[in-house]
């Protein structure tokens, strides 16, 4: 049977965990698991050639705490390798934000390392999960109707934080400690797993290990393995369509209809999945009812709108549109003034010039200067707006629709008005007033630039 350091070492080779004077940050709360990662750690740190700190954080929940922080102190200055302790206040966090318990520890726990990693020069944090853990996600994921990015369980690394012992079983562990005298406490943070971890770790696994599988652990784990090569190559052949299919500005994403729409629903369901995990950074509560609600915009009509979270999915016309609902452009009525003004993501520019022969440009419009005489306002749009044309007047909200504006971005039109009379939708429509004629002396010119992309 190998030996368990080695068998850490030969995770660490073949998933490229450590690299030559990498300096590892050791989670270290004083139980079993984290316990064996520090010695396994201590162990190959020599002959791998990386450096090791331990680090506790305290979650003041438990009398015990501060016993589990002594112990995590004692065994780290036996060895002589540099101890840190944090302490946080979970319950009042788990309160404070409505969380969980877990929840809350896990969120304060990964916050705490990231600080003292910075603080201390190092570069990696490396965390205690074993296999066990993984096949519990495993079935946590399954039930929720997880896709594969769930179904392929806990990552080896995921930025800067490994887990070294993912290939390792908790009988393993506390045989290896057993066998070697090595003492550790009852891990505090065992006391707050979530109900349905706890009942898959000591009801539904221990039961399905006695009556169907007694290797449930490691026919998961070889599950996992099949999943993740499967997903290697559909994250390829999706990466390929999605870069064809969605654009993006930096500001907002939009996908047009009919080229989605000629897609196999099973990669329609893996671009959207795709695009969830972009916008959030993480797969997590993005569930296949949310991705069947968005395919359904697709073939919604015009001016449909679905919200998930911070963003909203508008259909406009031949295009899905996503924007950030935190985002809002729409802006106060501020006065027009020679110079430049900043308005709902335009930049206006204006000026004044005797050269009569000047003419209207895209993103350029002209006026008789008269209209200064005007109390000019830079304003967004108000329900009922008209613009005075050669002949009729038209409503603003029937050009918006002729140009085929988006209805989220309408807000952010800058409007140039006095009181109720509108003289231009400026980059996009003016009136019939103010033209420039031979009795004029000198022409407003207003430009505007870094104009958002209505695509």
């Amino acid at each position: 049977m190998i030996n368990l350091i080695d068998k850490v070492k030969q995770t660490i080779i073949r998933e490229n965990l450590i690299q030559k004077e990498d300096k590892i940050l050791i989670g270290l709360s004083g139980g079993a698991d984290s316990t064996f990662l520090f010695n396994a750690l201590y162990q190959l740190k020599d002959e791998l050639q990386f450096d090791i700190m331990t680090c506790h954080i305290n979650h003041l929940y438990r009398e015990s705490a501060d016993i589990d922080e002594d112990f995590s102190r004692r065994i780290s200055n036996e060895k002589q390798i540099e101890f840190v302790s944090k302490k946080v206040d979970m319950l009042k966090y788990s309160k404070e934000n409505s969380l969980s318990l877990e929840d809350s520890g896990r969120i304060l726990r990964y916050r705490s390392f990231q600080e003292i990693l910075k603080e201390k020069g190092f570069n990696k944090i490396a965390i205690a999960h074993h296999l066990d853990d993984q096949v519990e996600t495993f079935f946590l994921h399954l039930f929720r109707g997880s896709g594969l990015d769930g179904l392929t369980g806990i990552h080896y690394k995921n930025d800067n934080i490994i887990r070294p012992m993912l290939d390792i079983s908790k009988d393993e562990i506390l045989e290896y400690l057993s066998s070697q005298n090595i003492d550790f406490v009852t891990d505090e943070t065992n006391f707050v797993a979530d109900v349905l971890r706890n009942k898959l770790r000591l009801e539904m696994i221990p039961y399905v290990k006695e009556n169907f599988n007694s290797s449930i652990n490691y026919s998961i784990y070889r599950t996992i393995s099949i999943l993740k090569d499967s997903k290697e190559i559909l994250d390829d052949a999706i990466q390929e369509k999605y870069d064809k299919l969605f654009h993006s500005d930096g500001k907002k994403y939009w996908i047009d209809v009919n080229s989605f729409n000629r897609e196999k629903m099973s990669v329609k369901r893996n671009l959207i999945r795709k695009l969830l995990i972009n916008l959030y950074d993480t797969n997590k509560d993005i569930t296949s009812k949310y991705i069947e609600d968005i395919i359904k915009i697709f073939d919604s009509k015009t001016g449909s709108k679905y919200i998930f979270r911070d963003y909203s999915f508008l259909k406009s016309y031949d295009k899905v549109i996503i924007t950030d609902n935190i985002a809002n452009d729409k802006t106060e009525d501020i006065p027009f003034e020679l110079g430049n003004i900043e308005f709902g993501g335009f930049l206006i520019k204006s000026y004044l010039t005797s050269d009569l022969n000047i003419k209207s440009s895209n993103g350029k419009m002209i006026f008789d200067s008269r209209i200064l005489e005007e109390k000019l306002i830079i304003r967004s749009r108000k329900n009922g707006d008209k613009i005075r044309l050669k002949g009729f007047n038209k409503k603003i909200k029937d050009i918006f629709i002729d140009k085929k504006i988006p209805q989220m971005y309408r807000s952010s039109f800058p409007i140039l008005a006095s009181n109720d009379e509108i003289f231009a939708i400026l980059s996009l429509k003016r009136s019939n007033l103010y033209k420039v004629n031979s009795n004029t002396s000198k022409v407003l010119v207003i430009e505007v630039t870094n104009e958002k992309q209505f695509k």
